[in-house]
């Protein structure tokens, strides 16, 4: 069970990268007190949570209205994901990641976008949870979802402690975990466009 858990919990947490997401939070962050500060972390990662956990259970409702196979969502989610990995490995940062600071925007808008997503909660994000509940077993499903709440605390106690953190390690140091977060997420984001692929030929009968 251990073994399936980290099957599980490794891949959500490369993706969702909680270190990419610092140098944004401190930027977006900067001019609030402490509690304004608090009140984004927290909300930033509940807003993540709900809406990967409301992907993973209606995700394929949605793929089975729309017509969308499970095999070109891994298609398009590994495409999704590669970008991603590329952009985290060429910038050392997430996409989207250098908007320019808005301070005028309110604690609550800031914590929904863009941090809970598309920060958080991205693309590659949503389509991982998808994919992961197609391929468990529903038995396996708290596995994923208690994968996102831990991946998320931890989220939230680097964003936190993000001003320690961030003096510690340096922005030397946060790009160049961001880009080893890169390089796993391109990694297994070749692998899900693999295993679409060979998904989709046999299902043809190719294979």
């Amino acid at each position: 069970m251990l073994n399936e858990f980290l099957l599980i919990f490794i891949p959500v947490f490369v993706v969702i990268d909680p270190f990419a997401s610092l140098p944004l939070f401190l930027s977006l962050t900067s001019e609030m007190d402490e509690k304004a500060r608090m009140y984004v972390a927290k909300l930033s990662n509940l807003v993540a949570f709900s809406f990967l956990t409301i992907f993973a259970f209606v995700g394929k409702l949605i793929l089975d209205y729309l017509g969308i196979s499970i095999n070109a969502l891994m298609i398009a989610g590994g495409m999704l994901m590669l970008f991603s990995g590329f952009e985290m490995m060429r910038e050392g940062d997430k996409p989207r990641s250098k908007r320019k600071k808005d301070i005028t925007l309110p604690p609550g808008n800031i914590a929904v976008v863009p941090l809970g997503t598309p920060m958080l909660a991205g693309p590659g994000a949503l389509s991982l949870v998808i994919v992961m509940t197609q391929r468990y077993s529903m038995q396996f499903w708290p596995f994923i979802i208690f994968a996102v709440g831990l991946t998320l605390l931890i989220t939230l106690g680097i964003f936190l402690q993000a001003s320690r953190i961030y003096k510690v390690i340096g922005n030397t140091g946060s790009k160049a975990l961001t880009r080893i977060m890169g390089l796993l997420v391109a990694a297994f984001a070749v692998q899900y466009i693999l295993d679409g692929i060979a998904g989709w030929l046999a299902s043809i009968g190719v294979i």
